[in-house]
Parts: C-alpha cells; structure tokens; sequence
C-alpha cells in the first residue's frame, strides 16, 4: 500500500478514503503498550460518551494539532519541502513520544486511544518522515489529520476541532 501510496500520490490517498491505512501498533514498552499485544478492535463507546483524556494527552494533542494548523497553507499551497515535511514529522513525533510516556488513562481508554488514534497517527508521521517524494509525504498528512479528527469524535477534549477536508 505504502508503495502505491508513495508512486501515485494524494490522489490514491484521498480515493482510498484513508481508511484502509493499516497500521502496526506504534511501538512503545511503558503503559500505552496493548496488554494483548494485538491491534483488537477498541471497546465500544459507553452509550455514546467519548473516552476520558488526561492533561498530558491533551497537552500533547494541542501541540500536534498546533504543528498542522500553522503549517497547514504552505502545505495547502505547495511550498513545503521534502526538509520541511521531516520537521514536521519530527516535531508530532516528539508530542507523541511524551504523550507515550507520560500519559494515564484507564486500561480501555489506552486501548482505545491506541487502536482509534495512536497506530495510525504514528505510521503517518513515520511515512512524512521516510518518504522520498514531497506528493507522498502530502497525501501521509492527510492521514494524519484523520487520525486528528478521529481523536477528536472519540476522546473529550473540550474545544477540539479539526476538519481534514479544510484542507483540500
């Protein structure tokens, strides 16, 4: 998939509706790792209600959120660079080893935060920072900003929004 992705650019990004972008649990050994060890399917939500964060998540979503926000026209417009894209890669990389490391939800709320948000956001960031071309490391923001959006329709965080298609 990372193939294609990479040979055709956004366009088959956008027609695989970034849904079918499985990816490896974002590797970790503290208390974000699955008990199981498996990437299940998260547990249902609670009668609609959104899983619980805690300030370190929250934290560390603002500042990933932030990164995309303030990058988000020379993105838009074309201007950013292979260089360009790896510090951005490298800056959400960094928030999402901290929120790794200090974060404290209850077991299902770090299972589900981990299948819902956390595989996908880092192998996105992996594929920004390891692409070679510029129109791939583009489309892998638009998996990014997913994952963003996910978080946001699953976990509380008061004031969180992120729209992906704002960004097309």
């Amino acid at each position: 998939m990372r193939a294609i992705l990479q040979s055709a650019g956004l366009g088959i990004c956008i027609a695989a509706g970034l849904t079918s972008l499985a990816a490896p649990v974002y590797a970790a050994t503290d208390a974000h790792t699955l008990r199981e060890g498996t990437q299940s399917a998260a547990p249902a939500l609670r009668q609609g209600q959104k899983w619980e964060t805690d300030e370190v998540l929250r934290q560390g979503m603002d500042n990933i959120r932030r990164a995309m926000i303030a990058n988000r026209e020379a993105i838009k417009q074309g201007q950013f660079s292979v260089q360009d894209y790896q510090r951005l890669a490298a800056a959400v990389d960094q928030d999402l080893a901290g929120i790794v490391k200090n974060c404290k939800l209850s077991k299902e709320a770090d299972k589900a935060f981990h299948v819902i948000v956390l595989a996908d956001l880092a192998q996105s960031t992996e594929s920004i920072r390891t692409s070679p071309k510029v129109q791939a490391q583009r489309a892998w923001v638009f998996g990014a900003l997913q994952s963003l959006h996910n978080y946001g329709e699953y976990f509380q965080h008061p004031g969180w929004n992120i729209d992906p298609a704002a960004w097309y």
